[in-house]
């Protein structure tokens, strides 16, 4: 199992934001260069983070992006989302109705337990508290 690359090259931004002064605009093509992050892939993961209310971006020579909130208030969780929604390890805790085998439940009840466990360490995980790892 492994993230997509949209989600990768998402946190990768906003890890990069959440370092930088977070009143200032950075280019797109800045961080795409010091991140490693091909900047067309970059402009269609940055709307997706606008619209998701965690960027703001601005047009122009002294445009670029931003955290739209502190770094304390925008959450692993949060990132993952806006890019691909809710995460969902088992389809049988999407769509339980294609869940109708023998032991179904006690299948479903083990991914759910999985599930909680790594929303709630994605939800407890804020950008501050990543980029502070050692």
């Amino acid at each position: 199992m492994t993230l997509t690359n949209q989600i990768d090259y998402a946190l990768r931004e906003m890890l990069y934001l959440a370092k930088s002064d977070q009143l200032s605009w950075t280019s797109t093509r800045k961080i795409a260069d010091e991140m490693q992050i091909p900047a067309t892939f970059l402009s269609r993961i940055n709307m997706q983070l606008v619209n998701a209310g965690l960027l703001e971006s601005q047009r122009g020579a002294r445009g670029g992006v931003r955290l739209a909130k502190d770094a304390s208030g925008i959450t692993v969780y949060d990132v993952i989302s806006a890019i691909d929604g809710p995460f969902m390890l088992n389809k049988c805790l999407k769509q339980p109705e294609e869940c109708s085998f023998p032991m179904a439940k006690q299948y479903k009840t083990y991914w759910q337990t999985i599930q909680e466990c790594m929303d709630s360490k994605l939800k407890q995980t804020s950008l501050k508290e990543l980029i502070a790892i050692e």
